[in-house]
């Protein structure tokens, strides 16, 4: 009977051993996989490569939101002038000429209270390296609408602009400080974008790379940031190759607004300011 008793226990005893043994091996895998997938693994080579995607995908945020606030304070000044410019052409409009002014410039209204809204909301996410988004969703479709009309818009700006300055002399002390107020706003869009395109060039090397390993990497499904980063990338493409074209003519604009506006934007006392509320933003004339 006791020899009987020691054969189960011993048999009890290695059956134990087993499966701890098993129990081991198992998390010894387990532990293995979970290194390899970006933000769970523990080792220092998994939370070095999350924390630089992470700086990737700030950067490039901190540029996508930049050029986005450049494009819409462009937009809006657009809407301003033209707006203007229609507003006196009806007075020495008839008919249903006045009739379809009218309509434009309450269009015009509704849009230039929805780019306002929106330019600070980008002023204040510029800071944030963050871009929402629900805010990027609103820039695209903005940019959609004003593509649209581009040329009609463009060349009634650019004609409005002209006459401003052949009458210089004529315009009120108000209209010349609202000018000056816009050129001011252009100036500083002009610098983000600036900005914007330097991050990028910056960015984009770092960026390619972390998109490449992410694709070569068995495990990348595990992590929630590659469309992220492939939209990213559309971004920085779009900011270095259209970014210097939109920034010059920012600054032309800007140039030709102080001129009429009788500031001067070189001078050193003259510190570019990003708005981040709406009453900052001159449209209401």
């Amino acid at each position: 009977m006791t020899n009987h008793f020691s054969l189960r226990l011993f048999q009890c005893l290695a059956l134990a051993a087993l499966l701890v043994a098993a129990a081991s091996d198992t998390q010894a895998q387990f532990d293995k996989i979970k290194k390899k997938i970006p933000g769970v693994g523990g080792g220092s080579s998994s939370s070095s490569s999350s924390g630089e995607l992470d700086s990737v995908l700030s950067q490039m945020d901190s540029a996508r939101v930049k050029f986005a606030y450049a494009q819409v304070t462009l937009s809006l000044t657009d809407d301003v002038i033209r707006r203007q410019a229609l507003r006196n052409s009806t007075k020495k409009s008839t008919g249903s000429q006045i009739e379809k002014d009218k309509k434009e410039i309450e269009a015009l209204d509704r849009s230039i209270a929805e780019k306002r809204k929106l330019l600070a909301e980008l002023g204040r996410q510029s800071g944030s390296g963050k871009y929402d988004e629900k805010t990027e969703q609103q820039v695209g479709n903005q940019l959609k609408a004003d593509e649209q009309q581009r040329a009609e818009k463009s060349a009634l700006v650019d004609q409005e602009i002209k006459d401003k300055q052949a009458r210089e002399k004529e315009l009120s002390s108000q209209d010349k400080d609202n000018y000056g107020k816009l050129a001011k706003l252009l100036f500083t869009a002009a610098k983000q974008e600036k900005e914007a395109i330097e991050t990028a060039k910056d960015v984009k090397p770092r960026a390619e790379s972390a998109a490449s390993n992410t694709r070569n990497d068995p495990t990348s499904l595990a992590n929630t940031q590659p469309k992220r980063l492939n939209n990213g990338m559309k971004s920085l493409n779009e900011i270095i190759s259209e970014g210097p074209k939109h920034a010059a003519k920012l600054a032309d604009v800007a140039k030709h607004l102080a001129k009429i506006g009788g500031i001067d934007l070189t001078d050193t006392k003259f510190q570019a300011k990003v708005v981040t509320d709406e009453d900052e933003i001159p449209t209401d004339w």
